[in-house]
């Protein structure tokens, strides 16, 4: 598992997406076929975190201010493992998460393993439109206080048995599943 620049197989990137700033770290390791462009990578977020795809995104390089287009082939970004990219969605609410190559294999070195999947997390993804992580931590706090004067209407949007650290790997590989024309067969 060394460089993207193989031909003729199917290069498969681990990856590990961690949403910034999240106490505890919200994360995500997916495995994903590198020939994919930004924007079905963006799809592939979504479905590994549990986003619902309601709001605009971009991908940066880190430390690079210019966006990258959401056309552009992963392998053509020329990344090797612990390079990373930034993965914003939702500019209002500002979910940034750091996309970070951990490692690159051939088909054969993953064989048994679908692509896209993910291969492990923590924590529940935050609702939507909660007003990024600092409004996630308000609301979770609102959540946990029943004498709040908005808990019921906030259990009533968010669902009475929401659990943050709650992180479901069937229900993430399943969305994965479901995306159209990115799951190739092993």
């Amino acid at each position: 598992m060394t460089t993207s620049e193989t031909r003729g197989d199917l290069v498969l990137w681990r990856c590990h997406l961690a949403l910034v700033d999240s106490v505890p770290l919200i994360w995500r390791q997916i495995v994903i076929d590198a020939a994919v462009d930004l924007a079905a990578l963006h799809a592939i977020a979504q479905a590994a975190m549990g986003w619902h795809n309601r709001h605009p995104y971009r991908f940066r390089r880190r430390g690079v201010l210019a966006d990258l287009n959401p056309s552009t082939p992963l392998l053509r970004l020329g990344l090797h493992p612990q390079d990373a990219l930034i993965y914003t969605y939702d500019f209002h609410s500002g979910w940034v998460h750091c996309l970070t190559l951990e490692a690159i294999a051939t088909e054969a070195d993953l064989a048994s393993t679908p692509v896209p999947q993910c291969l492990a997390g923590e924590g529940a993804c935050p609702p939507e439109d909660c007003g990024g992580v600092w409004g996630y931590e308000e609301l979770l706090e609102r959540l946990s206080d029943p004498d709040d004067p908005e808990y019921t209407v906030l259990c009533d949007r968010i669902g009475w048995n929401f659990d943050p650290d709650a992180f479901d790997l069937q229900a993430a590989n399943q969305r994965l599943q479901t995306l159209p024309m990115l799951s190739l067969e092993s």
